[in-house]
């Protein structure tokens, strides 16, 4: 089928370390391949519980002497970025010799959708991937059986790693990083408790929207002007500048809340008119036109521009919940770009499959969230997720109250190595007042909340201190000028 074939040798193992006999075997194995078929290469087996490494053998001799042009490893130029399936990983926590020599830089994939993802961005053009084909069975009960395999000896690995200190000169680079370029931007969603879907403005809501929230409700209402100063001091220690997507009628119910936030130089972005959904994240049907929703949000839009002093390019969807032809009318009126896609296994707010979305900024196609290879002048910032098999959503908001720090953490640095990314919160997630009880769909929805998820947030932001964060004006520099 025209495939080159090389041989995999092992002899100086075999051999139990006796270089001269190691030597024997390699050149009687050889010379019965090359009955069948030509050899110019060879590729020696790292045997994880041998103490001998077959590359060993060519530190007294040279391959050169029997015809063969290169080794795998030896004759290879360190530029490469080596992947193998070694240990079910694309990694290396599971491999003891399966490293390109002298190379200190690797290039972070974990997953099969990693790898894919980092071919698919076509900013490296040097792979170097190594595939075992007992690994990639396509009946259940051949996986099983490999997988068992792996796993123990993946065992003994982590113990003999452990124990020889083989990976301690590697450092780990972010696969589309490459010397640390990628960027997280830290977000923050500016709306107050009876924004959220249960009390306005969605189809199972107490109230319509907050028109007729404010018409029937006589009690206190303000739970967010006390947490969004928490959030300026918060920043401020992290030295932190953030952007900040705000909900219009904020401007008007908390007077020089708004101010405030521009004043500390953070990005002002919009969060929709009054924070009512477009879309049934059910049914996938529009709750509000075309027209009235580039009316309001181009008013939004106005509105808080003139209260910030800034201009105001950055949407999010109310509720996570958009569609293809609200990116298309929010490029329209003025926008450069969006953030509200989620990719995750667990729920889906918008009217796309999001097949071909990860996690990292895409051009998305017209009228679609899927992305596009053609640029445009718009541009989506999708949110953080965890793929360990399936995708667990780790952007922040009500994941980081009810799945915690660590999990978060390790959700963001994964999807910081597959590109840029984001990170959001709620100013009042560390309020610590008790909010009013109303709407019955959601009665669970502020038990994790105040001192719990301010000291979560903190350790968050502890963790990222090193890696580079702008607010999303500036990430969106990257893709076209504004």
């Amino acid at each position: 089928m025209g495939h080159e074939i090389g041989y995999h040798y092992e002899t100086l193992s075999e051999a139990k370390g006796d270089h001269k006999k190691a030597l024997a075997l390699f050149q009687s194995n050889l010379e019965k391949l090359r009955e069948m078929c030509e050899i110019k290469t060879i590729c020696m087996h790292g045997k994880p519980l041998s103490k001998h490494d077959n590359r060993e053998l060519w530190k007294n001799y040279d391959f050169r002497d029997f015809g063969v042009t290169g080794e795998a490893y030896l004759s290879v130029k360190d530029d490469l970025n080596y992947f193998s399936d070694t240990g079910r990983t694309w990694g290396h926590r599971n491999s003891i010799r399966d490293c390109i020599p002298g190379k200190t830089e690797r290039v972070f994939a974990e997953t099969t959708d990693e790898l894919i993802e980092l071919i698919e961005k076509r900013e490296l053009n040097n792979f170097y991937i190594l595939v075992h084909p007992e690994r990639w069975p396509s009946s259940l009960l051949g996986w099983g059986l490999y997988y068992s395999t792996d796993t123990s000896v993946n065992l003994g690995k982590k113990i003999l790693i452990k124990w020889r200190e083989k990976n301690r000169n590697f450092r780990v680079i972010s696969k589309n990083k490459m010397l640390s370029k990628n960027k997280m931007s830290i977000t923050v969603d500016v709306e107050d408790w009876y924004h959220i879907p249960s009390v306005c403005g969605s189809s199972f809501s107490v109230y319509k929207d907050v028109n007729e929230f404010f018409k029937k409700w006589n009690d206190r209402y303000d739970y967010l002007s006390e947490p969004t100063r928490k959030t300026l001091d918060l920043l401020d220690e992290f030295n932190i500048t953030a952007t900040f997507f705000i909900v219009a009628d904020v401007v008007k119910r908390y007077p020089g809340l708004i101010e405030s936030i521009s004043e500390k130089g953070h990005e002002i972005a919009c969060h929709g008119a009054d924070h009512r959904c477009v879309v049934d994240t059910k049914t996938k049907e529009p709750l509000i036109d075309v027209e009235e929703f580039e009316v309001t949000t181009l008013n939004a839009k106005k509105l808080l521009e003139r209260t910030s002093g800034q201009e105001v390019i950055g949407y999010r969807a109310p509720n996570g919940a958009v569609t293809g032809w609200m990116l298309d009318s929010l490029e329209k009126i003025g926008f450069k770009y969006d953030s509200s896609v989620s990719v995750n296994s667990l729920y889906n707010k918008s009217d796309s499959s999001l097949r071909h979305v990860s996690s990292f900024p895409y051009y998305p196609a017209p009228g679609s969230l899927e992305p596009s290879s053609e640029k445009r002048n718009f541009v989506e910032f999708p949110w953080a997720y965890y793929d360990i098999g399936i995708k667990i959503p780790t952007y922040g908001g009500p994941t980081l109250r009810f799945l915690g720090s660590h999990l978060k953490f390790r959700g963001l640095k994964q999807s910081l190595n597959r590109g840029d990314t984001i990170f959001y919160f709620h100013p009042i997630d560390i309020s610590r007042e008790k909010f009013p009880s109303i709407g019955n769909r959601r009665p669970f929805y502020w038990t994790i909340k105040g001192k719990i998820v301010e000291e979560r947030l903190r350790y968050v932001f502890k963790e990222i201190e090193n890696i580079n964060k702008v607010p999303l004006k500036n990430q969106a520099r990257s893709y076209f000028e504004i």
